[in-house]
């Protein structure tokens, strides 16, 4: 009876093996997903003219990012306009398999560059100042100027997502026969939906930020709005990040394969089973 009893718990041991390695043949890998966009500048003109940079996504399935659209475009992409006539148009993007994206977006003087480095940061390096023209007033010529303005954002499929936006030597000018006075200085780091004006010319959102849902979040760096002229409005870094999340579970083994691989478990583990009954008769049979 022992041995009955031994060769039992060889064979729920032997079954339970093999059922164990068709489990784990089967065992879900996961993967996180990510994404993020980025625009560098759009031009607003009365009568729904529009010049604009374009924009860069980049998307990840878990195992291969992807990046559409161009990162550093040209000013020729702007057409026909006069509102900018020199400088950088930056709108980087990056999407990492490890559920974690960031973008970067915002105008710098020639010779500036902006990349994106570990942990998602912009990391900027400023050129000349770059001075896009607003319009007239009398006059005056308005216009706004900066060494860079940018935004940058970073999401996790924790889910979280942060941004913030700077303005470097950023200020609204007002130049008569080429001597300049500054009508507004702008802050450098401004808090989220930050809203300033000069009266009766323009009207200003810095950082404006907003979110359709935890681990997601939009920033844009500036968004002006001029009250005359032909000028309707200058948007410049606008970023999105996330939402981030975790794939679905990913089987090694298909469902449909899933009975051959309990079967495989099945067999390995009645092969064992049978092979120690077996031993045991020819055991019993030389006593």
């Amino acid at each position: 009876m022992p041995r009955v009893r031994s060769g039992l718990a060889r064979t729920a041991a032997a079954l339970a093996g093999g059922l164990a390695l068709a489990v784990l043949a089967a065992s879900p890998a996961m993967a996180d997903t990510s994404q993020s966009t980025a625009s560098a500048l759009q031009i607003s003109l009365l009568g729904g003219g529009l010049a604009s940079s374009g924009s860069t996504s980049a998307t990840n399935d878990g195992t291969t990012e992807s990046i559409s659209g161009n990162q550093s475009p040209p000013l020729a992409v702007l057409g026909a306009q006069t509102v900018i006539a020199a400088g950088v148009l930056a709108q980087n993007v990056r999407a990492y398999n490890d559920g974690t994206s960031a973008a970067c977006a915002g105008v710098l003087g020639p010779g500036g560059a902006v990349t994106i480095g570990v942990g998602g940061s912009c990391i900027v390096t400023p050129g000349a100042a770059v001075n896009l023209t607003l319009g007239t007033s009398g006059l005056a010529s308005i216009a706004l100027v900066a060494d860079a303005i940018y935004s940058s954002c970073t999401a996790t499929s924790s889910p979280s997502a942060t941004g913030s936006t700077s303005l470097v030597n950023a200020r609204i000018t007002s130049t008569i026969l080429g001597v300049e006075t500054t009508l507004l200085s702008l802050p450098v780091n401004p808090a989220p939906n930050t809203g300033l004006n000069v009266p009766g010319l323009i009207n200003l959102t810095l950082n404006g930020q907003s979110s359709s849902g935890l681990g997601q979040l939009s920033v844009t760096a500036l968004n002006l709005t001029a009250l005359g002229g032909a000028l309707a409005g200058v948007t410049i870094g606008s970023v999105s990040c996330g939402a981030n999340a975790v794939a679905p579970p990913i089987p090694v083994i298909p469902l449909a394969g899933a009975p051959i691989a309990l079967g495989i478990g099945a067999l390995a583990a009645g092969t064992g089973g049978g092979i120690s009954l077996w031993r045991r008769r020819r055991a019993t049979a030389r006593n």
